[in-house]
């Protein structure tokens, strides 16, 4: 198994004028505890529940030591610490422990676990992840010459057509419903899309 990837746009720094690039990895899969135990149990002696069980036991404990704001080191895989935020802007060293609360838990790796990832393989998704970066006037455009040889449009269409995301072509179409250059000649579980009068050639 390799690793699926996609590119990412940098953000603009200063007056950079080349566009630059960086990989970041995309999985439409998680393993779940579960998987988990099922997979120590095939390597050792240990019955699945078991494992679960010791996974629910390791949550318990490592919570009880985290509240207490101490660090977790669990050998080989890394170190689990919390992090913690401001409820309101903090104007003065004097404020209350009130206005502190639990943020989140950061981890980091040991060297142990980094080995083991040492000489995977990567290779591009077949997915896309991200939606294209199209203007309006772009959409506009793609939409006329569908319109030009399709009658109607569903919100897959517009993801094939735009290479949109699920949510993305969601949020263009209800953007262009409310603009009045698109209407639903469907049910609303089950819509249908159509140009308004005067909209892509109709």
């Amino acid at each position: 198994m390799a690793v699926q990837f996609e590119f990412y746009k940098n953000p603009v720094q200063g007056e950079e004028e080349e566009t630059n690039y960086h990989p970041r990895v995309v999985n439409f899969q998680h393993v779940t505890t579960r998987r988990l135990a099922a997979e120590i149990h095939s390597a050792t002696t240990f019955v699945k529940a078991q494992v679960e069980a010791m996974f629910i036991e390791l949550i318990r404990c490592m919570g009880n030591h985290l509240r207490e704001g101490q660090r977790v080191h669990l050998d080989g895989v890394g170190y689990f610490q919390i992090t913690l935020q401001a409820t309101e802007p903090i104007h003065s060293m004097a404020a209350h422990a009130d206005k502190v609360k639990f943020k989140s838990v950061s981890f980091l790796a040991d060297k142990d676990l980094k080995s083991e990832l040492v000489g995977m393989h990567a290779q591009r998704s077949k997915y896309k992840p991200h939606s294209a970066t199209l203007s309006q006037e772009e959409i506009d455009k793609k939409l006329a010459g569908y319109f030009s040889t399709h009658t109607v449009l569903t919100r897959s269409d517009m993801q094939s057509l735009c290479q949109f995301t699920h949510s993305m072509a969601a949020r263009h179409i209800r953007r262009l419903k409310e603009e009045g250059s698109l209407q639903n000649i469907g049910i609303r579980t089950q819509p249908i899309y159509v140009p308004c009068p005067g909209h892509y050639g109709k």
